[in-house]
């Protein structure tokens, strides 16, 4: 099984340590215990995994912190990149 790494307790993604497939299993390691979710595309290593369901324009929340919002609805085990989330810091409009 393949691993993820939740790095703030607030977290609702986590990164992915390995590359995976869609299908495949990974296991993220929590505070209280440890969520097991499907890959649901391929996710490059390094790249965020949602930990649970987003509706849109739900805040995105890496480090502790909002990264973005989602652009749609978010499941569990979504690859989490730039065509499902946004970002109002440092907009000009």
């Amino acid at each position: 099984m393949h691993k993820a790494l939740r790095i703030d307790p607030r977290d609702n993604v986590a990164v992915v340590l390995t590359e995976l497939k869609k299908g495949e299993e990974v296991l993220i390691n929590t505070e209280t215990g440890s969520i097991q979710l499907t890959a649901l595309s391929d996710i490059p290593f390094g790249h965020k995994i949602a930990m649970s369901s987003l509706a849109s324009h739900d805040p995105i929340i890496k480090y502790g912190e909002e990264i973005g919002k989602a652009k749609s609805t978010v499941e569990p085990g979504e690859w989490i990149h730039l065509q499902n989330l946004y970002c109002e810091r440092g907009r000009e409009d």
